[in-house]
């Protein structure tokens, strides 16, 4: 909804989406916490929010490398409205980030 405003009100503003199509992190909290395979509802199929954007009328860009974002970034700027950067991430280094253990360690002692 906040896209739909924006896209109204003619605000241009650039959104960036780093998706690895799952909950990351939790998906790896998930498989501390429950075991491999018991992860129900963290992964999910290929959203393209990029596409999401433009279906509200938005600018949409989708990148896949690190040397396409500068220039998505840039032609998001130049669009004059709202505009969603979609920047695909790899699923398992989202997932074990660096400080990742201190990350783990305070999650089971919540846990």
């Amino acid at each position: 909804s906040e896209l739909e405003t924006a896209v109204r009100l003619g605000l241009p503003i650039v959104c960036v989406v780093n998706s690895d199509s799952a909950w990351g992190m939790e998906h790896i909290g998930f498989r501390v916490q429950f075991g491999e395979g018991n992860d129900v509802g963290v992964k999910w199929g290929n959203v393209r929010y990029d596409k999401v954007a433009e279906g509200f009328g938005a600018h949409g860009e989708y990148c896949e490398r690190t040397e396409e974002i500068a220039p998505a970034m840039a032609r998001a700027w130049a669009a004059g409205k709202p505009a969603v950067v979609h920047v695909a991430v790899d699923a398992k280094a989202n997932a074990e980030p660096p400080y990742w253990e201190q990350f783990a360690s305070a999650y089971n002692n919540y846990y």
